[in-house]
C-alpha cells in the first residue's frame, strides 16, 4: 500500500473519515459531509451545537463563528453575505465514531484573491469592543506545552456563551492549523492552548455581554 500521501505529521485520529465540502453563492454558505462509506455522518452536539463554522480571511481581517442549521441529513447551510475575496473556512464538528481532523476548506468569493496575512506581534494586550475592556495577560507561548491564556475582564463576568464563559479560536498565519480551545472550567476565563508548531498565530476570544458576543483578537508569537 502506498503511503506517500499520507501527512508527514502523525495525530492521534489518524486519517479523516468524514469529506467536508464548502462552497458559497448569492450570501448562503452551504457544507456537505460525506463520510467513508459515502454517507451522510452522525454528529454529536458540541458546546450545544452540532457544527461550529469558523471562516476566515485568508488575509485574517474577518473572522466569522457561525452555526449553520441541518437542512437535510449531510446538508448544512446559513445565510451569511461574504465580500469578494479568498477566504478559509474551518468546519468543527464532532462525528459519532469517525476519526474528524480540522482542516482549511478554501473558499473563493468572486475573482478578487485576498493576500495572505503577515501577523506582527500585538505590543497592546488590552483591547475595548463596545464600551467591555478585556486585557490577555502576559503570554509565553512555546510548541509542544499547555499554554495559559489568561483573561483579565476588569471586573465584568460574561454571560455564558455556548454553554462556556467563552471560546477562543486560534488560527496560524497561513491559515492552516486550527485550534479552538474551551475555558478550563465553567466559572472561569482561563484557556489552555497546544500550538503545534511556531510562527505567528492569532487569537480570536469571544465574550457575551448583555446578549451580545464581542470578539477581541490577539496576535502572538509562538516560540519553539
Amino acid at each position: 500500500m502506498d503511503h506517500s500521501h499520507h501527512h508527514h505529521h502523525h495525530n492521534h485520529s489518524g486519517e479523516s473519515e468524514v469529506k467536508v465540502d464548502v462552497t458559497y453563492k448569492d450570501g448562503k454558505i452551504s457544507i456537505a459531509l460525506e463520510d467513508n462509506a459515502g454517507k451522510a455522518p452522525e454528529l454529536a452536539l458540541a458546546h450545544e451545537k452540532e457544527m461550529h463554522f469558523i471562516m476566515v480571511s485568508n488575509d485574517l481581517e474577518q473572522y466569522y463563528h457561525l452555526h449553520p442549521e441541518k437542512e437535510q441529513e449531510g446538508h448544512y447551510t446559513i445565510n451569511q453575505p461574504l465580500k469578494d475575496g479568498t477566504y478559509k473556512a474551518f468546519v468543527d464538528i464532532t462525528p459519532k465514531e469517525k476519526a474528524y481532523q480540522v482542516a482549511p476548506s478554501p473558499v473563493q468569493v468572486g475573482t478578487e484573491e485576498t493576500g495572505k496575512a503577515a501577523l506582527n506581534p500585538d505590543d497592546d494586550w488590552t483591547k475595548e469592543v463596545d464600551g467591555k475592556t478585556v486585557t490577555l495577560d502576559d503570554v509565553k507561548a512555546e510548541t509542544g506545552k499547555a499554554v495559559p491564556l489568561d483573561f483579565n475582564m476588569h471586573g465584568e463576568t460574561p454571560e455564558p456563551h455556548l454553554g462556556a464563559l467563552g471560546h477562543v479560536v486560534i488560527v496560524d498565519e497561513a491559515a492552516e492549523q486550527y485550534i479552538h480551545v474551551h475555558p478550563d472550567s465553567d466559572d472561569t476565563t482561563t484557556f489552555h492552548a497546544h500550538f503545534p508548531k511556531q510562527g505567528m498565530y492569532k487569537i480570536w476570544a469571544e465574550f457575551e455581554f448583555g446578549n451580545k458576543v464581542h470578539t477581541y483578537s490577539f496576535n502572538i508569537e509562538v516560540s519553539k
